[in-house]
């Protein structure tokens, strides 16, 4: 029989007038590996909080007895002033439980009070902690974590190094080796965006590892990717409550169409019902017919009242689409860009960025670029615009050609500024009521409008760096991390406008499920100065690349 992990009840909580969730209901099992979606703000990392802290306003959370729960939240919790070992020491949040405990067992071993009672099992039950402790890695993280640093990728630096000299990848890795460590002790697993900040490779072994793991899980993620290869399981948050489907990422999307289309088809069907009854009543009145009949009718009445009250509650509020309209201007010649013979080197770095590379890009042509964190994939594109410059070799791009740039950093945003101000300064001479209904397209408040941008959350300000990118007369978009900050609705509509978009793209990007709807030609930068072409998408790639490896 599978046993009963977490279970939620009658769930509410609210911050301030505004509500998060309402009577809401979950229940986990051992083995399930649970997704969990929804619009940003819905409520994804609250209930995380929720269920860790138990939190509720109102409601129950019910564990199983001696449940013990990892937490690897989305705010990696590094200290920029340690060294890999003492922030690998620091340990996560799966110790937290055991070092509570005994640190209460043993402040009650200072009371003399307590060797008058039978304290022989409760010093029984701290050895076992101790035991426990230590079996897990809890009492020498960093020696425990060795394997896993070598999965990642970490294993070449001296456990001495300082945080502040790793990449930012490197720290994202190094948050997550802390909370790896000890997991076969662990029942349950909370992983808040686990995927952010972490290249193809690491994201595939972390995808095996999460399978093997035998306790349950439960996943915030935007990465659509990495929740059809890990999840059973899918929970929508919407509206303020849950909703559960079996099965992985893409049978969760299949699903919900079906329960709308019919969902739809039951209103439709239960207000023709409404209306028959009610006509039948009122004919009914005009005969005089006042007997059991008209009771009957009007409870009937009543009963699909009832249901189509019902019906509409638990259909989904419609949100303001997300709506790009991306177009490129006049076409430019055939042929876009050609790399010939380029190298490039960073000093410090063992290896070249590029050692020789030749490539070129046709008109039309919407390619990804792949590889580890540091093979170059950002500096090629910083090349192709000319913010930075090769030692040799030539980036030839043809005349006509106009390139419009994202930056993940939405550095092309003045964060001093306002939304509207950010607009104005594109095109002075826009209606400001036309420039109000663009915003509002880009699902911006009136109050978000006159917001500095720099008090706009990642999500809001990417939104408007594409506006700035749709308004920009281009041909030819590089985009760096474009989907980094938007939900999935987001990344659906922005998915939409790139595969119509008739003008060249290249991108570079970890999200693999984005890769795959937008581009046909993938270039692979594996981080020894080379790039490798590859036909298709980024499963195609997946799919060429084993293919010749079966050969040789």
């Amino acid at each position: 029989m599978v046993r009963e992990l977490i279970r939620l009840v009658d769930i509410h909580k609210a911050f301030g007038p505004n509500t998060i969730f309402e009577s809401i209901n979950l229940r986990v099992d051992e083995g399930d590996r649970i997704g969990i979606v929804g619009h940003n703000g819905a409520g994804k990392t609250t209930l995380l909080r929720i269920i860790s802290e138990q939190s509720q306003d109102i409601g129950d959370i019910q564990f199983a007895p001696g449940l013990r729960i990892a937490y690897l939240t989305q705010v990696r919790d590094i200290e920029e002033d340690a060294t890999m070992e003492e922030e690998l020491n620091r340990k996560g949040h799966q110790f937290k439980e055991l070092e509570d405990e005994i640190a209460t067992i043993e402040e009650n071993m200072g009371d003399p009070s307590f060797y008058d009672e039978d304290w022989k099992p409760v010093m029984d039950r701290y050895q076992e902690l101790q035991s426990l402790l230590a079996r897990s890695g809890g009492t020498d993280v960093s020696g425990h974590a060795q394997e896993i640093l070598k999965a990642l990728e970490l294993a070449h630096h001296p456990l001495e190094m300082p945080v502040s000299k790793l990449s930012g990848g490197e720290r994202a890795k190094l948050a997550l080796a802390r909370q790896l460590v000890g997991l076969s002790e662990i029942n349950a697993f909370f992983l808040d965006e686990p995927t952010n900040h972490l290249d193809l490779h690491t994201l595939n072994w972390l995808e095996k590892f999460l399978t093997k793991f035998d306790g349950s899980l439960l996943i915030v993620s935007h990465d659509r990717y990495f929740l059809d290869r890990v999840c059973n399981n899918i929970v929508e948050i919407q509206d303020g409550s849950l909703r559960g489907y079996k099965g992985n990422y893409t049978s969760f999307l299949s699903q919900k169409i079906l329960f709308l289309q019919t969902l739809d088809e039951r209103i439709e069907k239960t207000n023709k019902e409404l209306k028959r009854l009610s006509g039948a009543l009122t004919s009914m009145k005009r005969a005089n017919k006042y007997d059991k009949s008209i009771s009957q009718k009007h409870q009937m009445i009543m009963r699909a009242q009832k249901e189509l009250k019902w019906l509409n509650s638990i259909k989904p509020k419609k949100r303001k689409e997300l709506q790009f309209n991306l177009q490129a201007m006049e076409k430019s010649s055939l042929d876009v860009l050609d790399i010939r013979d380029a190298h490039l080197t960073f000093e410090g770095l063992e290896k070249p960025i590029l050692a020789g590379v030749e490539a070129g890009v046709r008109r039309g042509q919407k390619i990804g670029i792949v590889g580890p964190n540091g093979a170059g994939k950002t500096s090629l594109l910083r090349l192709i615009i000319g913010e930075i410059q090769l030692d040799s070799g030539e980036i030839d791009v043809r005349p006509g050609v106009q390139i419009g740039y994202f930056h993940q950093d939405h550095r092309t945003l003045d964060f001093s500024i306002t939304p509207e101000q950010q607009i104005h300064r594109l095109k002075p001479r826009m209606d400001y009521g036309d420039m109000r209904a663009l915003l509002g397209q880009f699902q911006f408040t009136s109050e978000m409008v006159k917001t500095k941008m720099g008090n706009l959350s990642g999500g809001e300000r990417a939104r408007i760096a594409m506006l700035k990118l749709l308004l920009e007369d281009n041909n030819m978009l590089l985009l760096d991390e474009p989907t980094n900050h938007l939900d999935s609705d987001a990344r659906e509509a922005l998915e939409g406008a790139l595969k119509s978009y008739d003008g060249g793209i290249i991108t570079v990007s970890h999200d693999r499920w984005f890769l795959d709807t937008v581009c046909d030609t993938i270039w692979e930068l594996p981080g020894n100065g080379t790039l490798r072409v590859w036909p298709g998408n980024y499963t195609d790639h997946l799919r060429h690349k084993k293919r010749l490896a079966s050969r040789s």
